[in-house]
């Protein structure tokens, strides 16, 4: 799941979230998560982060997530339950 920048322009308020394509305009509706006004969102355009190579480890010529990577995706699973990403 694509992994999202937003900024508040009414306060400058700059965050990132998990979104699939298909909701990645649902913040835009929503008001700012810091200022609480409504209409002040955009989505910044940028370069896609899925995943960092540098946070991967090579086993039998796979590539598969660090140790300290999956605890994060564990914490962050933990905290967003309504998310549909899996940690494996």
């Amino acid at each position: 799941m694509p992994l999202y920048d937003f900024e508040c322009e009414k306060c400058s308020h700059y965050y990132e979230e998990f979104y699939t394509i298909a909701e990645m305009d649902v913040p835009l509706s929503k008001p700012c998560i810091c200022c609480k006004k409504k209409g002040g969102v955009i989505r910044i355009v940028g370069t896609g982060r899925i995943v960092d190579i540098s946070r991967l480890e090579s086993t039998k010529g796979r590539l598969k997530p660090t140790k300290e990577f999956t605890e994060v995706m564990t914490r962050m699973k933990k905290k967003h339950t309504q998310s549909t990403f899996e940690v494996r």
